[in-house]
């Protein structure tokens, strides 16, 4: 899941998303139990999401896009942000996970078969 260039890159924002996308993903009913991993690119560009079974990116794009206006919309202590259960658990920015989250939620909202594949 690519979401940008270089303005992604800072640290907290990043580890926010990973934090509450992960909360997502876990508790997500149809997906839950499909889900591997989901963490962030070394370049902090973006994000892998890697689950069982074979899809076509159209397939996940409903749950990319669940996942995304959770972020966009959540409010509160993010979730496993406590010294017991993140070592970075300080490195958290919220308000711009959340901008984030609104910004790449629109754009799963209109994406077209053509943003879904790599160039060849």
């Amino acid at each position: 899941l690519r979401l940008v260039g270089s303005e992604m890159c800072i640290r907290d924002r990043v580890h926010t998303i990973e934090h509450l996308a992960a909360t997502y993903l876990r508790n997500e009913p149809t997906w839950k139990d499909k889900v591997l991993y989901f963490g962030p690119m070394g370049c902090r560009t973006g994000f892998y999401l890697l689950l069982t079974g074979d899809y076509m990116s159209k397939d996940v794009v409903p749950l990319v896009l669940d996942c995304f206006r959770f972020i966009r919309d959540y409010r509160g202590e993010v979730p496993g942000a406590s010294p017991k259960d993140c070592g970075n658990y300080l490195d958290m920015n919220l308000s711009m996970a959340n901008y984030w989250g609104r910004k790449y939620a629109a754009l799963l909202e209109n994406i077209d078969d053509n943003r879904l594949v790599y160039p060849e």
